[in-house]
């Protein structure tokens, strides 16, 4: 395999701050880096570009852009942000099938019931009450279309349960676990649709 993506969840947002009150806040904020998150990004940029990184990109939410601005600003590489596929994937937006709508308010316990599902769902089985398939096709998409950049190697910040889902759906062997803040996750490819996982969640 002759080309490498490198995963990394955003640094700390506001609302992942000790004590802050999310729940005073409109579901759909867009959330900024905090001043932690800020520091997280500049502590991880050096070991990022030493991978050989030659692109940044990230979804189109606040925390990932800011960390990806960080990364490219540091390397002075291209980076671009309107990758909306790139944006969190709620573990309750895939109990569709069962009419499950408060994607805005998820627990622990939901996301690993999804990620269960998922693994029954790359092992070929039918999860009962879920479906993956919309997933799994964002997920396919992105890669896909990291496929078709010039770059062989391209630094992609998005968002925790987004990487979890990528793990998972390239057949990788990975535990439902947090994935840190700036963590790294790095996936292979041959740039035909193939795909293999060489670290998850990994901090420098």
């Amino acid at each position: 395999m002759n080309r490498s993506y490198y995963f990394v969840r955003h640094g700390q947002a506001v609302y992942q701050q000790k004590g802050f009150d999310r729940s005073a806040h409109p579901p759909d904020t867009d959330w900024p880096l905090s001043s932690e998150g800020v520091s997280q990004a500049h502590a991880a940029a050096p070991k990022i570009l030493r991978s050989g990184v030659r692109r940044v990109i990230s979804s189109e939410l606040a925390r990932a852009r800011r960390t990806a601005e960080i990364l490219a600003e540091e390397g002075g590489l291209p980076y671009e942000h309107r990758w909306g596929s790139l944006n969190e994937i709620h573990p309750t937006t895939l109990r569709a099938a069962i009419g499950r709508t408060d994607v805005d308010s998820w627990s622990w316990w939901d996301g690993w019931l999804a990620a269960r599902a998922v693994r029954k769902h790359v092992a070929g089985k039918t999860p009962r009450g879920w479906d993956p398939r919309p997933a799994e096709d964002r997920v396919l998409g992105v890669l896909s279309r990291l496929d078709r950049l010039d770059e062989p190697r391209v630094a992609v910040v998005c968002h925790g349960y987004w990487i979890l889902l990528a793990a998972l759906l390239v057949r990788g062997e990975v535990r439902y676990r947090w994935i840190a803040n700036c963590s790294v996750t790095r996936i292979d490819a041959d740039g035909r649709g193939k795909y293999r996982l060489v670290s998850f969640a990994t901090v420098s």
